[in-house]
């Protein structure tokens, strides 16, 4: 649909409208709107019409009762629909807020009667919204290849932003404000511009909850009291079920001088605060302010209160929304000259709680250097040698990394971008958004790509200070990109962004959110885990496949057993020759998984936030991701001693299905039986390839003898030369199926004539000499011990 032409998607959208029109007339021609302007103004008139006479405070009370639940444990976002968020009820807002917020006047219904017409209503706006968004795609199609990706990123974002709602987990969030906000000179900055720091916010926040909650607990205890008293209920009980059921605005609706009393902060203050999270009429009418709700430009966008002059401030879902803190303080903070001072201290804070999070991912291993300065030849035609028997590198230029993780052959080279993505492009307007996203993710993922091709090529650093950093161990190297920002989808529609020329094919970095990462720190708490899902989202297939709205729901595919792609079978041949040849049918299955879009996953990991924070009653465990128990008995062998090799190894283990890991424990079995039955060395191989490069295990069981511990160390580094594999790893088990001891080999292949003769000797088969199918003179038993193919999960 978003391919096609604008009149071939007005043909796609139009029935859609009419579907979404549950009230209209049968006999009414779905088609007779001729454009998406006419629909925007039919709906509009048809809120209008509900809430005529209706008190806009009581309306938004009862919308609020109607869409929120009091435990979020009746509610799961897998099953909700546009109806049933928050979108919706901020439609309502705009149609009460072009007619003045006006007072009960003798309406035809009951406010509570016109609750889900008047939802329904305000649904058809929401999907007119998200078509217009298509509809700007499907004009784009005509122009050049980088707008028309470009174009691809900015529709998303721009349908991400009107329907999403909620899009940190609190605690999270929280974290993330206390390090980046409550800080010295964010306080200063914030009084000088705005009156008020970040912790009067959270004081009115707090007293928002205090307060209201305090006023609605007591309406309730007052009806609960009456029904058990045999009694004719008195003025004050009345009131309170007026309250509730009539005038529920009287609940939610609070003034200055309630919020001052409670916090004790000025009232200068307190009004500054609540203007700033709040909106109020202004002129403007209901279809305006609608259609500017449809064009993408959401006037209630980070607004949660609404101010109704003479009556006080109605406080709404997401009233002063933790993740929106921040947006809302930096729009004007950064038109005042505190701004330099500010962002540098912001940004210092957000990387150092990013560097936090990967070494809790790490369990606190390896070396982590923050905020690195080392030489870089970065001036165009400058050539300075950077290798380590440089003499000159003194006159390169300097460079910073915000973040550099060494540990067990793996660098991950982090760059962190706190700046914040503009409200034109969230709107939708692709050449904003590709500016953006040019000063954010594309600067970063070259900064991060710099250090990755000096670590690559010269396995080392010039640091800034004339030292050298030799890290001639690293063999796998990734770019990272972590945004303070929420990108959501222009994060993460690789593709995209690689035709909107903000990314390289070449190199493709992760892109991530501060949010997202330190959940995912929370979420993959051993450090294999991380390891493979970074292997699997840097991937260049599976990163060109893949589309979604939120990186969580790709972690939980991934955990649930998911997020697998075979990779392209001749880019893997070309890149680790030595192998065997891919074949048609490796070509053909390669060619047939499609482009996946990923839906919601997150219902699981919701559940545990939400119990954990106290907004659900229902108990939650973490989600866990699966690993067959003689698999991880090896890798957690391993990690506890930090055997070398023992990350890279943990995540190739972790890689494997749960049914190639089934495989490997009972082929694993099988010899520790051969070899308790006649007390001899047996092996059992396995392996497999991926963009990481090709790997080998061989399980060995058997007397430990020196004999058999050097044997074992031979056919290693033989079978590793023939198999052209980048690394092996050796597990020499006991008979409890433990291991003893760990031989592990990571140089890269390399022609040697020596090993050439072992493998001859040992009569070892190469790869592209093996047979794809098992004879059919082959015993069962001669099956069972040839190497599997590894199957990912």
């Amino acid at each position: 649909m978003v391919a096609g032409s604008a009149a071939a998607l007005q043909s796609a959208v139009l029935p859609l409208i009419a579907v979404a029109q549950a009230d209209e007339s049968a006999e009414e021609d779905p088609f007779e709107a001729k454009d998406l302007a006419a629909e925007v103004h039919r709906a509009t008139s048809e809120l209008c019409e509900l809430l005529s006479g209706h008190d806009a405070l009581d309306v938004m009370s009862m919308v609020r009762q109607y869409l929120v639940p009091p435990d979020l444990a009746l509610w799961v976002e897998s099953s909700s629909q546009v109806i049933d968020s928050w979108a919706c009820g901020e439609v309502v807002a705009l149609a009460l807020l072009g007619n003045g917020l006006p007072e009960r006047s003798a309406p035809s219904k009951a406010t509570a009667q016109i609750i889900p017409v008047l939802l329904q209503a305000a649904a058809r706006v929401v999907h007119l919204a998200v078509f217009a968004s298509m509809a700007t795609r499907a004009d784009a199609v005509t122009t050049t290849a980088l707008d028309a990706g470009a174009s691809d990123v900015a529709w998303q974002l721009r349908s991400y932003e009107t329907t999403v709602r909620g899009r940190q987990y609190v605690s999270i969030a929280e974290r993330i404000n206390e390090a980046t906000l409550r800080r010295p000179n964010a306080d200063v900055a914030w009084r000088q511009v705005l009156g008020f720091d970040y912790s009067d916010v959270l004081a009115v926040r707090g007293a928002l909850i205090d307060v209201l909650g305090a006023a609605q607990e007591a309406t309730f205890d007052r009806i609960a009291e009456a029904a058990t008293a045999d009694a004719i209920p008195d003025a004050d009980t009345l009131d309170a079920v007026r309250a509730v059921f009539q005038n529920p605005s009287v609940l939610h609706l609070i003034t200055v001088d309630r919020v001052v009393a409670h916090t004790g902060l000025s009232a200068e203050a307190v009004t500054g605060v609540l203007d700033l999270f709040s909106i109020a009429p202004d002129g403007r009418t209901s279809l305006e302010l609608i259609e500017e709700f449809v064009a993408g430009r959401n006037p209630m966008t980070g607004k949660g209160i609404l101010k109704a002059p003479g009556r006080g401030y109605l406080v709404l879902p997401g009233a002063i929304a933790l993740d929106e803190i921040r947006r809302a303080a930096e729009s004007r903070i950064a038109k005042d000259v505190a701004w330099v001072k500010y962002g540098k201290g912001r940004d210092s804070a957000a990387e150092a709680l990013v560097a936090d999070a990967f070494q809790q991912m790490v369990h606190g291993r390896g070396d982590m250097r923050r905020q690195l300065r080392y030489r870089a030849a970065s001036r165009p035609g400058q050539t300075v040698d950077l290798s380590a028997a440089a003499n000159s590198a003194g006159e390169a230029d300097s460079a910073e990394a915000d973040a550099l993780l060494v540990l067990d052959g793996v660098a991950l080279c982090i760059e962190v971008k706190a700046g914040s993505i503009r409200t034109p492009s969230r709107q939708g307007r692709s050449t904003h958004l590709r500016r953006d996203l040019k000063q954010t993710v594309q600067s970063a993922a070259d900064q991060a790509n710099r250090l990755r091709r000096l670590i690559t090529s010269h396995q080392g650093l010039w640091l800034e200070d004339g030292s050298w950093l030799d890290l001639p161990e690293i063999r796998e190297v990734y770019s990272i990109v972590v945004t303070l920002d929420d990108l959501g989808p222009a994060g993460l529609d690789v593709e995209a962004l690689v035709r909107s020329g903000v990314l390289s094919q070449t190199t493709l970095p992760w892109i991530v959110s501060v949010h997202d990462v330190l959940v995912i720190a929370e979420l993959l708490d051993r450090p294999e885990h991380f390891l493979t899902y970074l292997r699997r989202r840097t991937n260049r297939d599976a990163a060109l496949w893949v589309t979604a709205v939120d990186e969580l729901d790709i972690v939980m595919w991934f955990i649930g057993g998911g997020f697998y792609f075979e990779a392209d079978p001749d880019r893997l041949h070309g890149d680790h020759p030595g192998g065997r040849p891919p074949t048609a049918k490796d070509r053909r299955t390669y060619a047939e998984q499609g482009r996946t879009i990923v839906g919601t996953f997150t219902d699981p990991l919701d559940a545990w936030y939400y119990h954990r924070e106290g907004s659900s009653s229902a108990p939650a465990d973490r989600p866990i991701r699966d690993i067959n128990e003689f698999v991880q008995g090896l890798i957690d062998q391993m990690t506890a001693h930090e055997a070398p090799g023992w990350w890279r190894s943990s995540a190739d283990l972790d890689g494997y299905s749960a049914r190639a890991q089934a495989d490997i424990a009972r082929h694993v079995a099988g010899t520790l039986r051969l070899s308790a039955r006649d007390g001899k060395f047996h092996t059992y191989a396995s392996g497999g390839t991926d963009d990481s490069g090709r790997w080998l295990f061989i399980f060995a069981t058997g007397p430990d003898s020196a004999r058999n511990i050097d044997h074992l160390r031979e056919y290693l580094r033989a079978k590793k030369h023939l198999e052209h594999a980048d690394r092996a790893m050796a597990f020499f088990l006991g008979t409890d199926g433990a291991p003893r001891l760990t031989i592990w080999m990571a140089d890269p292949p390399a022609p040697d004539q020596e090993l050439d003769r072992l493998a001859r000797a040992m009569r070892l088969v190469p790869p592209d000499r093996t047979p794809r199918v098992i004879p059919p003179h082959a015993k069962p038993g001669a099956a069972r011990s040839t190497r599997k193919k590894r199957r990912k999960r």
